[in-house]
């Protein structure tokens, strides 16, 4: 179905329990040789930042050791890089001792942790279960057409990026600054360099924020945002527009929400300008404008975004704020169903399946739908069992449409629910089961499909899987006569 718009954008790692690990002390002193463009204070965030690597460096180099007997349910293993990231997010540097003479800045720190404590906190922060009390739970109510989730682990890689790239400036601008230059071009350098540095004051305290975060301290957690956010960062901007909206340290406030968004947004920042287009469409804090939901989403898809792209595909294909094109609705599914969106390859599979805007490809839509249902999503399980039911764009194997049916029908697909039952009855790719047949048409005919609640009804006239009983063979004849079906209507005829 082309409307459906829920999308869930989440990155989960769970692992088995790691082995007993001891609390552990790693302790570090580094020393930062100042340069002429150094102060006190450009010194000394250096060197915290330093003496932080080197600690979560070793940090995560144990919980690497713990990592490694243990495999992530999709088979995928965190590298030392995000170990190191995502220790930052759960762990507290102690300073020991720190020194300035003018041209040296020396700091001593310190971080307790146990290795298998801090893994288990990072399974916490990233399992999907726990979400709603996570950085996750920030945009989970954003948009009632998206459910967009801002991860913790995303955030934390994010932030070390940034530090990262401060760095790597602060190291070119040295060098340069260790060049003959001009008093002018020396002073504009200085002014650069001092920029860099306290661009790493302020990813400590968004790294701070997140961790207040994550323990629930949202008031604190806001507070720290607030700082970094008023000197234009777009991530914590972005934060604390999902802040206000979810009222989470603050009471609700969708105006705020759109304030914040729109700052970040301004400055390019893709997730905040689906966050905004999100705004617009539903029209909270903002009237509702379908025109600026698109304009929106086309900025943020245009970077890459890959919800935005799914979204905007939906806009293209209701023609809801822009003309009504199936090209563009599946050039964009196009584009966020190679991100891996499963809503967006459900509907590029949909139209390769039936032929709408690109010529008919059974085998790419049954591609497509087989990475949707891989995912979990319960349409694209039921087509791809209708793709093997009928040797569509793959060999016939009754055995693997029931294993799919079944696996939507779990889920509460109705139409998964009525197309197992018709396996069951039938005996194709499974046992002929009649009590199994009418269980799952029952399933699909409590929830309205009119060919269920018929069959249903021919199973009780019948007694066949069910004890006989006509007026129950009524009942259901009469919920399928009411959608139209004239079959059910004339066995009614029947009956009187």
């Amino acid at each position: 179905m082309l409307t459906r718009s829920i999308l869930y954008f989440l990155a989960t790692f769970i692992f088995s329990s790691a082995a007993f690990a001891a609390e552990q002390t790693y302790l570090r002193e580094y020393t930062y040789q100042a340069s002429e463009a150094d102060s006190k204070i450009t010194a000394r965030a250096i060197a915290l930042q330093e003496v932080k690597r080197e600690l979560l460096s070793e940090l995560g180099t144990h919980v690497s050791a713990l990592v490694k007997q243990q495999s992530s349910s999709d088979g995928r293993r965190l590298d030392t890089q995000e170990i190191e990231t995502l220790s930052a997010g759960v762990t507290s540097v102690q300073i020991l001792d720190e020194k300035w003479n003018g041209s040296m800045y020396v700091l001593k720190a310190q971080i307790k942790a146990d290795p298998a404590d801090v893994l288990k906190s990072l399974n916490k922060m990233l399992d999907v279960d726990a979400k709603n009390k996570q950085i996750s739970q920030l945009a989970d109510n954003l948009s009632k057409v998206s459910g967009q989730n801002i991860q913790i682990a995303e955030s934390l890689t994010q932030s070390k990026k940034e530090t990262n790239a401060a760095f790597a400036e602060i190291a070119r601008l040295k060098k340069q600054l260790e060049e003959k230059q001009t008093d002018a071009s020396r002073q504009a350098l200085q002014a650069d360099y001092q920029k860099q540095a306290y661009k790493l004051t302020l990813n400590e305290l968004f790294d701070s924020g997140v961790k207040q975060y994550s323990e629930g301290h949202y008031t604190e957690a806001l507070r720290l945002f607030r700082k970094v956010a008023d000197q234009g960062e777009v991530l914590s901007q972005t934060l604390l527009g999902a802040m206000h909206f979810t009222g989470n340290g603050v009471a609700p406030d969708a105006k705020q929400a759109v304030y914040w968004f729109q700052k970040a947004a301004d400055q390019d920042y893709a997730p905040a300008q689906y966050f905004l287009g999100a705004m617009y469409t539903n029209g909270d804090g903002v009237a509702r404008d379908a025109k600026q939901a698109v304009y929106w989403w086309k900025k943020s898809a245009d970077l890459g975004f890959a919800p935005a792209q799914y979204n905007l595909g939906l806009k293209y294909a209701n023609g809801d704020g822009v003309a009504h094109d199936v090209k563009q609705a599946a050039y964009w599914y196009q584009k966020a169903a190679d991100q891996g969106v499963a809503l967006a390859q459900y509907n590029l599979g949909w139209m390769l399946a039936y032929g709408n805007v690109v010529a008919s490809d059974a085998k790419q839509a049954a591609y497509w739908y087989q990475k949707a249902a891989d995912q979990g999503l319960a349409d694209a399980q039921n087509n791809l069992g209708l793709m093997y039911a009928n040797g569509e764009g793959v060999a016939r194997d009754a055995s693997q449409a029931v294993y799919w049916y079944q696996k939507a029908a779990d889920q509460g697909a109705a139409d998964a629910q009525f197309n197992l039952a018709q396996m069951y009855y039938k005996g194709d790719g499974v046992a002929h089961d009649a009590k199994q047949a009418v269980y799952w048409w029952k399933k699909a005919a409590d929830q309205g499909v009119a060919d269920a609640q018929a069959n249903l009804g021919l199973m009780y006239n019948n007694g066949y899987g069910v004890a006989h009983d006509s007026k129950l063979a009524a009942y259901w004849w009469k919920k399928a006569a009411a959608q139209g079906h004239q079959p059910a209507q004339k066995a009614l005829d029947q009956l009187k």
